[in-house]
């Protein structure tokens, strides 16, 4: 069984104090159920940042993204092109998922 917790806030917000094109991936398997990186987890964490940014420098965009299974490998590949347009990817799957996505 897969258990998952989002880190605290103020942490992802140091995370990516340079970052102009943030992606920010879910998994809506595991860690859907587990409340802590489905798509509205996604989306919840993602307003998070825009406002913990908000009138900070650089100025950030901010891409939200899902998939079913970010522990897949054919699952992620309709990332790519997100993937290669971001400055930082960050990653709400289990270990599994951000690994797999990481060698991807």
């Amino acid at each position: 069984m897969i258990v998952a917790e989002r880190k605290p806030l103020s942490e992802i917000v140091a995370s990516i104090a340079g970052a102009h094109k943030l992606l920010v991936v879910g998994c809506n398997t595991c860690v859907a159920v587990c409340m802590a990186g489905g798509e509205r987890e996604v989306a919840v964490l993602s307003a998070a940042l825009r406002l913990a940014r908000r009138g900070t420098q650089p100025a950030i965009e901010i891409v939200e993204r899902s998939v079913e299974r970010q522990c897949e490998v054919e699952f992620n590949q309709d990332l790519a092109e997100a993937i290669s347009q971001a400055d930082l990817v960050l990653s709400m799957a289990c270990g599994v998922g951000v690994q797999t996505l990481a060698e991807q």
